[in-house]
């Protein structure tokens, strides 16, 4: 039982080639529609999750609000429940996240993943974001917000995604979401592929950006996603969201000894 109430849609949720229709449905036309937005306007932990990412985050609150309906309504039945973010910028939804995890799934971990001076190199055939965009965050100033606020849960990665996350994966974790937010196709190419074997059944992956004018090569990459793994949206709005299938037994292999 998710702490906000939701529409009742559809059939019960059956989750087949990337997606359970319902859920996404609960969520978007809920919250277009149906009075969620509201709800979670006013509840206490999205106001004290906002309170915590208060001026560190740009993300439109619809977004914001689908994130919490996912952490708070749809992760219990998930075996793995830890949050990576790639594409952190500033680190306000990264602080969102934890603090919601913080109530709903105590011991669950968010890693925050940028090199938190701005974007790498990008390919201008392909992407409208240059070298250096988004350069105005600051990974101490980030550690500093997150001791601030005693989120012990906040894992903070400094570096480029292929330097840092490898690492992460020697772990061995079991994501129940990933939010994809880096804007440009090299960023959101490699963190698809390299999360996908470490999402847990049934888990989020949620892209912040591959829907928006400026990330025509966000959007590529995702298309290849779609393509590659004959996937479905479960959303469309306010993000892109797709769901993990149970890995194959070739997957699993890999996995145990990679």
């Amino acid at each position: 039982m998710g702490l906000i109430p939701l529409p009742e849609i559809g059939t019960p949720a059956t989750l087949k080639g990337g997606r359970s229709a319902r859920d996404g449905y609960q969520r978007g036309w809920g919250l277009m529609h149906a009075g969620v937005a509201d709800l979670i306007a006013h509840h206490p932990l999205y106001q004290a999750s906002l309170e915590a990412a208060d001026g560190w985050s740009v993300m439109l609150d619809a977004k914001r609000m689908n994130l919490f309906l996912i952490l708070t309504s749809f992760f219990e039945g998930l075996a793995g429940k830890d949050v990576i973010e790639f594409g952190s910028y500033r680190g306000g939804n990264a602080l969102f996240m934890a603090r919601v995890l913080n109530d709903v799934a105590p011991g669950a971990k968010v890693y925050a993943l940028d090199t938190y001076e701005g974007m790498p190199a990008t390919d201008a055939a392909r992407d409208l974001h240059g070298k250096g965009d988004f350069g105005d965050s600051s990974y101490e100033a980030l550690v500093a917000r997150r001791d601030a606020l005693g989120l012990k849960n906040l894992v903070v990665v400094k570096g480029l995604f292929q330097d840092t996350f490898p690492g992460i994966a020697k772990t061995r974790p079991s994501f129940g979401l990933a939010h994809i937010d880096c804007d440009i196709y090299s960023g959101v190419k490699y963190a698809q592929d390299a999360v996908w074997p470490f999402m847990t059944p049934g888990g989020y992956v949620a892209y912040d950006d591959a829907d928006t004018p400026s990330c025509i090569g966000a959007t590529e990459a995702v298309e290849e996603l779609v393509m590659a793994r004959r996937l479905h949206s479960e959303q469309v709005w306010p993000h892109w969201v797709f769901r993990a299938q149970p890995p194959t037994l070739g997957q699993r292999l890999l996995r145990l000894l990679g």
